[in-house]
């Protein structure tokens, strides 16, 4: 399941307080104040999950709706809307395309139940990830190519090789990196666990697929995807007349 939110609200003490809890349920959270901030985020980030008051900074969360939804990479994660006009449901639903209305009474612990809820949904709806060459089945914990025989890995390379390819091309940071794959803070000895996930990932990959995953000090893991090469394999042969 996702791990990663983005938590909209123009109120700071509304949003320091839904941090927090978030944070402390084990979530990575990313927060914005404004409409502007929260579509940056969004597209630099690409969490697995969004939170939105209805109005923050804009007239209203439509404009960080449509902008998710029209993202290739984020049209399909879940958005809860929080309001407190109740009467706006319908619009949120229909207009916004948001997943979930709550209201803003509800308490912090069902927040956090509906949106896990929501990402329980999008990982069990139909399990299978298309993109590039590459299909992910991720029920089984797989990897295709092509039609070619399935490439399976232990969980803990199949949520590594998953964050990478949902979050390509940016980097993902080896912060990120510890809380998808092991659940908890990044400490030394995490880095090194992550380091041997890569090591033993890049072996079950092979050689063509595992150039795809890249390291660096500064910025953390990435998956790259190879630029497909447009000049012909040979030149052709010119006949005499």
């Amino acid at each position: 399941m996702g791990n990663t939110i983005l938590i909209a609200d123009d109120n700071p003490a509304t949003l320091n307080i839904l941090e927090m809890y978030f944070s402390q349920a084990g979530f990575m959270v990313y927060t914005a104040e404004t409409c502007k901030k929260a579509l940056q985020l969004a597209f630099q980030q690409l969490p697995d999950c969004f939170l939105l008051d209805y109005h923050f900074g804009c007239d209203s969360a439509l404009q960080v709706c449509q902008g998710i939804r029209s993202h290739e990479q984020l049209k399909n994660a879940p958005i809860i809307v929080l309001s407190g006009d109740t009467s706006q449901a319908a619009y949120i639903y229909d207009t916004c395309q948001a997943d979930v209305f709550l209201d803003k009474d509800k308490s912090f612990p069902e927040i956090i139940a509906a949106v896990k809820r929501q990402l329980r949904r999008t990982e069990s709806t139909g399990g299978i990830v298309r993109g590039s060459d590459l299909t992910l089945d991720t029920q089984n914990m797989c990897i295709i190519r092509d039609g070619k025989p399935k490439i399976c890995l232990s969980p803990e390379q199949f949520r590594f090789f998953y964050t990478l390819f949902m979050k390509r091309p940016r980097f993902v940071s080896e912060d990120e990196i510890c809380s998808k794959i092991f659940l908890q803070d990044c400490t030394t000895s995490m880095r090194k666990a992550v380091n041997m996930v890569a090591y033993r990932l890049r072996v079950k990959l092979g050689v063509q697929l595992a150039r795809r995953i890249k390291n660096s000090k500064a910025y953390g893991w990435v998956y790259v995807q190879p630029r497909h090469n447009k000049k012909p394999l040979c030149m052709p042969v010119k006949t005499s007349n």
